[in-house]
């Protein structure tokens, strides 16, 4: 085949997951846990706030964990704490809800932050495996080793909540204090869900999973950002559209894992930005045969904690493949965050076999609505070539090298539970 997407530059790496319908471990014994390593050991209970303007509101609550070797900063006191941590160094809490209907997993909802402060160091759910808690050095302005901290769904939706907009996913850094916004009615900076999106006679057979992630200074520049993220499969009562809990938690998992472990034609790839701290998008796909020489592609694209952003997503066959029935999908801000709900545009070129979605770039809008950290785009098409033959590109938002992610995604035996993939990173327009 003939590619025009970009091949040049540095080599990175694309960590392949294979992993079964209840498979997944409850800490990844692959992901390092020295330093600081906050992530969600629990999915602790559910908030349900009720309806207005076809919108309703949720939020999550949630138990830390420090599986590191070393405490977590939880510092939010003004003028700092014992002289050794400033007021920002704390974490951020990030919430959302997705949805699996008729074959496609998406984000229907997310909050804005809420802001950590002053850890308990309990030891009331597992954490740490064959660890008990140890009482760091600054007390609650610390998370200790072993250590949980719980915040309940009511006390993550205790408003003002915090702007995603003014936080570093990678580094972990923001201001503090953070810029208050006032809020009024069930949904404003909470987790949002339109009615539609979630009332169980509208959406039949529909799955549902709550979400919770940390962003946290020293987690973040110790490498220990990417297992920040756990979800847990909710219900939804028909009559009040309240949201329970159900299920076992899925620890150190985002959300999007949930659609292989509830369809295991599902492929999962971690995408890594090269670069410290890591940054990583979370890629699944969804390939089905529609007819004899015509593919369905239904791709989920989540940014884990890349501050980079995505703008632009290519898949790329042979020249004159035809494609068709192309869609998008996002999750949009609400309450007041700056970024813009535009979504992607969609080009299509049967000549050159390629189809590229896109937003504008950061030169031209800063708040365009890029792929931004804790969210979930998704993208379909069917076209006349088969998996194999598709070369991927996933655009960067922000200014940097490298400003492009190509690869190719080849097909593999069953039976792996991980594979790594060679691609390439643009470092030229």
């Amino acid at each position: 085949m003939t590619s025009r997407l970009p091949v040049r530059g540095v080599v990175l790496s694309i960590a392949c997951l294979f992993l079964g319908a209840g498979a997944l471990p409850a800490i990844d014994p692959g992901y390092p846990t020295t330093g600081p390593d906050v992530t969600v050991s629990v999915i602790w209970d559910l908030a349900s706030y009720g309806e207005a303007d076809g919108y309703l509101g949720y939020t999550v609550g949630t138990t830390s964990c420090n599986i590191g070797t070393v405490p977590v900063n939880w510092c939010d006191d003004a003028g700092g704490c014992d002289g050794v941590l400033s007021d920002e160094q704390h974490p951020v809490i990030a919430q959302g809800i997705y949805r699996l209907k008729a074959g496609r997993l998406q984000q229907v909802g997310m909050s804005w932050l809420k802001h950590g402060f002053v850890s308990t160091n309990s030891d009331e759910a597992p954490c740490k495996q064959g660890t008990l808690c140890q009482g760091p050095p600054l007390g609650g302005n610390q998370l200790g080793v072993g250590c949980n901290d719980t915040y309940w769904a009511t006390l993550n939706g205790n408003r003002p909540l915090g702007k995603r907009s003014e936080v570093n996913p990678t580094t972990g850094a923001f201001p503090f204090p953070y810029g208050f916004v006032g809020s009024s009615g069930p949904y404003q900076q909470r987790v949002k869900v339109a009615v539609t999106e979630i009332d169980p006679d509208q959406n039949p057979g529909a799955l549902y999973w709550a979400e919770g992630q940390y962003v946290s200074d020293n987690d973040a520049l110790n490498g220990n950002g990417l297992n920040n993220a756990t979800h847990q499969s909710i219900s939804v009562d028909p009559g009040t559209l309240d949201i329970a809990l159900q299920g076992s938690v899925i620890r150190e998992r985002s959300a999007i894992h949930a659609w292989r472990a509830a369809d295991a034609t599902v492929e999962m790839y971690n995408v890594n930005v090269p670069g410290t701290p890591p940054q990583r998008f979370e890629l699944a796909r969804r390939v089905s045969v529609v007819d004899g020489d015509t593919w369905r592609y239904e791709y989920a694209i989540r940014n884990m904690n890349s501050d980079r952003a995505a703008n632009s997503f290519a898949v790329d066959f042979p020249n004159g493949t035809p494609i068709t029935n192309t869609g998008f999908s996002d999750i949009e801000h609400h309450s007041g965050e700056p970024y813009a709900t535009t979504d992607w545009n969609v080009t299509v070129s049967a000549l050159n076999g390629t189809v590229t979605w896109g937003t504008d770039s950061f030169a031209t809008d800063p708040n365009a609505n890029a792929l931004r950290w804790a969210t979930m785009f998704n993208f379909w098409f069917d076209a006349d070539a088969p998996p194999q033959s598709a070369v991927h590109a996933l655009g960067l938002f922000k200014p940097g090298s490298p400003i492009n992610m190509t690869f190719t995604i080849p097909l593999f035996a069953d039976g792996f539970e991980a594979h790594n993939l060679t691609a390439w990173a643009s470092v030229t327009p």
